[in-house]
């Protein structure tokens, strides 16, 4: 071979190690939202923390180390989750698996007062062992000071030793009697839990305590503990009675309620149909108020309208007699105007007439008319006796005639 294809294997057999090299020296890391995680150095630990996503790092000289932020347990028990139930996966089953055993405390069986020591009684301890689960979750910002200060092995280093010493701390100041009844295992687990979370070492650490659960306590000294179950027992029946005496209470004090109610309804019942009584009364005086002002209102103007029509009757009957007064005088006036025109006229005729009696012509006319009458009268004659002639009646009533006729003037 030549150096020159010498050289080119070399090179590549160089670049295939390296290859090898970088393939087995580089990692990567996946981080969840629910970790962190701490990069561990050769030259010590990174300032900056890893947060979710995928990272790469050289493990020759960097170690990552996942902390968990969410929320997380510490059990101290003897009852482990059953590996066969299929309602939870691995981390749930790693959430409730326990991480230390049971604490045994010893405490008195039951506290003495002085009165009780001066009477010379006295009690032994009784061993007392305590199961309880402690819920908490890491603060993201505390989790390098926690890894430099703890390691990884903080629920080893930090949290069990606190815990363990604060549950015998707050147990041995009660007595078994006050732990194994109800109300004083609630007020342990109230004291316990009130204590941790004001614990300033694990506020420095970012360790947030959220719950503390008292699970179970157990008494060793049986006899003891059936002593307790009984009175236990009996307290419970006594609180039971006593509920059951409220609740009867309660029955009958609803029941007397209820009869109440049922009084109240029917006085209100009486109350509303006297007061619809009362307003039906008011409702009916009130039409009747009415009626009659209605009618009166009505008389009132038929009154006023008779009234009204008696007066627009007498205006009219007195300008109708006016009317009349005024037509008659005017007829009147007009009759006694043509009574005086007439006896002017018939004046003024019977003037004229006697005017044309005077002279000659007057004497004429007063010859025919004596010969009107001497016909007229003659004619009224049926029998002449033989020694009167017809003349001589005829000079005589025409001398009687001439008589009785008014004299023409004699003119001078």
């Amino acid at each position: 071979m030549s150096s020159k294809a010498v050289k080119l294997l070399v090179l590549l057999v160089f670049m295939f190690l390296l290859v090898i090299f970088a393939l087995i020296s580089f990692r990567w890391v996946s981080v969840d939202g629910h970790e962190r995680v701490v990069w561990q150095r050769v030259n010590g630990i990174d300032d900056q923390i890893g947060e979710p996503g995928m990272h790469f790092y050289f493990h020759w000289t960097t170690t990552p180390h996942r902390y968990e932020i969410s929320n997380d347990t510490f059990i101290i028990d003897d009852q482990t989750t059953a590996p066969t139930n299929k309602f939870m996966n691995k981390k749930e089953h790693q959430f409730n698996e326990p991480d230390a055993a049971p604490i045994i405390i010893p405490v008195m069986m039951e506290h003495l007062t002085e009165a009780d020591k001066k009477a010379g009684k006295a009690t032994g301890p009784t061993p007392v062992k305590v199961n309880v689960l402690m819920q908490y979750h890491l603060d993201p910002s505390k989790i390098i000071e926690l890894h430099k200060t703890c390691t990884p092995a903080y629920r080893t280093t930090l949290i069990m030793p606190i815990l363990v010493n604060t549950i015998i701390s707050k147990t041995t100041i009660l007595d078994a009697r006050t732990v194994y009844q109800g109300e004083g295992r609630v007020k342990l687990q109230g004291l316990i839990e009130e204590t941790l979370k004001a614990d300033q070492q694990l506020k420095d650490k970012g360790v947030v305590i959220e719950q503390f659960v008292i699970r179970q306590i157990h008494l060793e000294d049986q006899d003891f503990a059936a002593k307790m179950t009984a009175e236990a027992r009996a307290e419970q029946d006594r609180k039971t009675a006593e509920k059951q005496k409220i609740a009867y209470d309660a029955t009958a004090e609803a029941e007397r309620s209820k009869a109440m109610a049922e009084q109240n309804k029917r006085l209100v019942e009486a109350d509303t149909c006297k007061g619809e009584e009362i307003k039906k009364a008011e409702a009916d005086n009130r039409k009747k108020v009415l009626a009659a002002d209605a009618s009166m209102q009505q008389a009132v103007l038929a009154a006023t309208g008779e009234a009204q029509k008696i007066k627009l009757e007498a205006q009219a009957n007195m300008e109708r007699q006016r009317l009349e007064g005024e037509g008659l005088k005017l007829r009147k006036i007009a009759e006694a105007e043509g009574v005086l025109a007439l006896g002017k006229s018939t004046a003024e005729a019977q003037r004229l007439m006697l005017e044309t009696f005077k002279g000659e012509g007057g004497l004429r006319y007063a010859e025919v008319e004596k010969a009107k009458a001497l016909g007229t009268g003659i004619q009224k004659i049926y029998y002449v006796p033989s020694t009167m002639s017809i003349n001589a009646i005829a000079k005589d009533f025409m001398g009687a005639v001439t008589i009785g006729l008014p004299q023409a003037p004699v003119e001078k």
